[in-house]
């Protein structure tokens, strides 16, 4: 562990970079509240501004802001490691239970397509990395963010349609999703907590391959955010100005064409069978590496020029945990039948403003909540309950998504 990370107050930077993932996992989760039911009816009556937006956020923003999200999570793992000292195993220990405590509310209550459970499972694995060595940390990082794809994209040109753990093939489980759309139109919110627990259980059965590739990566992701942390990126971010322009003029381009390889099967309407199936779940590994350019050009921007945006955007990264989940609620409460009931009834452009909206809502309320409180109402019941009563700084924000 360098010197560089250490004992230093809150990173504006990190807070910045963080904000602009959780923007765009904000757009991702609100549109995928929707689709997975409406997709057909969406699509149907869809006019040029919500083709456009549909293009988008595919190519831009589905799947990178995620992977920069479980990048940040490793991030905030070594800033909190770098600070808490002695004890740290213990503390981060009941950190990660109690995330998962707070996944598995977010998955019953909340939205079936939670991550927080799978950061709490790999943040403890990550615990036993913490004394690798920096070129074990990249390496391995690197080899379960870009391997997983190929070997899966392999195997299914190979051997065809690849089946989960209960036999069925992904498309064979997705229509069995599909069927679930009455349940969420519907008023009883029980029997939606039910079904958000089905799903889970489900998608990890049927389409195990792609949720191996994806779990794979988000360890691997959490090894090079550690890596990045180690080497001193954020904590000098003028000193390695010329590794961040390699990465951001290597990934920027090289991702994005690999992502537009990615969705071009489905914007095309080109049925996913035989080799286009494979070829296309290999092109999964550019979603990383675009996410890897981006957190370049960000880290850049907001250490540059953009410092102002960076610090604007700052607050509502050091809420991160909070916005997560209150875009979640925001999101179950418009579109299912519990709430307003808007399910399928809106176009992608009025869906992507709804995020912008609710992002630049969640912006203003973590701006005037820091103005009061040293720390967001969710990451301080989190800090409470994990017994720590000192001084909130950079490692509580940095850890918590």
């Amino acid at each position: 562990m360098t010197d560089a990370s250490a004992g230093q107050g809150r990173l504006p930077v990190i807070d910045g970079v963080r904000a602009v993932a959780l923007y765009g996992v904000i757009a991702m989760n609100l549109t995928g509240m929707v689709m997975v039911f409406a997709a057909g009816q969406v699509i149907t009556r869809a006019g040029p501004p919500d083709l456009a937006f549909g293009l988008f956020e595919l190519l831009f923003i589905q799947g990178k802001a995620r992977s920069m999200f479980a990048f940040l999570f490793g991030v905030g793992f070594g800033l909190l490691m770098s600070r808490t000292g002695p004890g740290f195993g213990a503390y981060f220990l009941r950190r990660m239970l109690l995330l998962l405590g707070i996944g598995v509310f977010n998955l019953a209550f909340l939205y079936w397509g939670d991550i927080l459970i799978v950061y709490a499972i790999c943040g403890m694995l990550l615990m036993l990395c913490r004394g690798w060595s920096q070129k074990t940390l990249l390496t391995v990082g690197l080899a379960l963010v870009l391997a997983p794809p190929f070997v899966a994209g392999a195997a299914e040109i190979l051997f065809g349609p690849l089946r989960g753990l209960n036999g069925q093939t992904a498309a064979e489980g997705w229509r069995w999703f599909e069927s679930l759309r009455p349940i969420y139109e519907g008023s009883d919110y029980f029997a939606v907590m039910r079904a958000n627990l089905q799903y889970y259980v489900a998608h990890n059965l049927f389409d195990t391959a792609y949720v191996a590739v994806y779990d794979l990566g988000v360890m691997g992701l959490f090894l090079l955010g550690l890596w990045t942390v180690r080497k001193g990126v954020f904590a000098d971010v003028h000193r390695f100005r010329a590794f961040l322009r390699r990465v951001l003029w290597t990934c920027l381009p090289v991702g994005l064409l690999i992502s537009a390889a990615y969705i071009a099967p489905d914007v095309a309407g080109i049925p996913m069978e035989g080799w286009i199936a494979g070829a296309r779940r290999m092109a999964y590994v550019g979603l990383p590496i675009l996410a890897f350019g981006y957190l370049a050009l960000f880290t850049l921007w907001f250490s540059g020029s953009g410092r102002a945006v960076g610090r604007a955007l700052a607050p509502m990264g050091r809420l991160a945990l909070t916005g997560y989940l209150a875009s979640n609620l925001i999101g179950g409460f418009v579109w299912y039948g519990w709430g307003l009931g808007r399910l399928g009834e809106w176009g992608m452009a009025q869906i992507n403003l709804l995020a912008l909206g609710v992002f630049l809502g969640l912006s203003v309320f973590a701006a005037l909540w820091l103005r009061v409180f040293p720390i967001g109402p969710v990451e301080g019941l989190w800090r409470f309950l994990c017994g720590r009563r000192s001084r909130p700084d950079a490692a509580d924000g940095a850890g918590a998504v």
